[in-house]
């Protein structure tokens, strides 16, 4: 990934915002919600449970389930999702670090879209199954979500890596410490665990 231009946020959001308006259009009596990965306002979209050092850019569109960026340098940018309902024994089980930056995140992607990663906290061999393979089912092929998924890789160019634990550990092993949370958030969090 090194020699690969890294995507960034705001080209990101301007094509998503086209490609969606272009996919509407084209399907406009199909449901159609981004794939899973809806885009937001950072100010009006966080939790108690979301990093504070990130900028909000999508939601998958269930439970408050949203994904962020945190900025470290021009290729490392970890993709963040807070699952704020998860209600978990540690901080990483709500929030995950999904991808380096924007091209892995959308990689992992590449046939599925992105509403589904969310299951990572409630079944986590299922959503490492079917982010492995493409759903050749025809009517999931023909969903408009699909449609745009494809045209999303098609115009950034990204190819597909599979989503594992293995390097879900190495990017939270990598990351992790650079999240910063809300001190009420960190102090109810605390006293709950012990």
């Amino acid at each position: 990934m090194n020699s690969v231009q890294i995507i960034g946020l705001k080209e990101f959001r301007k094509v998503v915002e086209e490609l969606a308006t272009e996919t509407k259009s084209e399907f406009p009596s199909l449901y159609f919600d981004y794939a899973g990965m809806i885009p937001i306002n950072d100010i009006t979209s966080r939790y108690d449970s979301s990093p504070i050092n990130t900028e909000v850019f999508a939601t998958t569109g269930g439970d408050g389930v949203h994904y962020s960026i945190l900025e470290i340098s021009e290729k490392i940018q970890p993709i963040v999702m807070t699952v704020p309902m998860n209600f978990g024994d540690s901080m990483r089980d709500y929030n995950w670090i999904i991808g380096e930056n924007l091209n892995e995140f959308l990689s992992i992607g590449y046939y599925n879209g992105w509403f589904p990663i969310e299951q990572l906290c409630y079944d986590n061999r299922w959503v490492i199954n079917f982010y492995s393979k493409e759903n050749m089912e025809d009517d999931y092929q023909k969903d408009a979500d699909i449609q745009f998924v494809k045209k999303l890789r098609n115009k950034f160019g990204y190819g597909h890596i599979p989503l594992n634990n293995e390097r879900l550990n190495e990017l939270a092993g990598n990351y992790f410490r650079y999240l910063r949370f809300n001190s009420e958030f960190v102090e109810k969090y605390t006293k709950r665990i012990n």
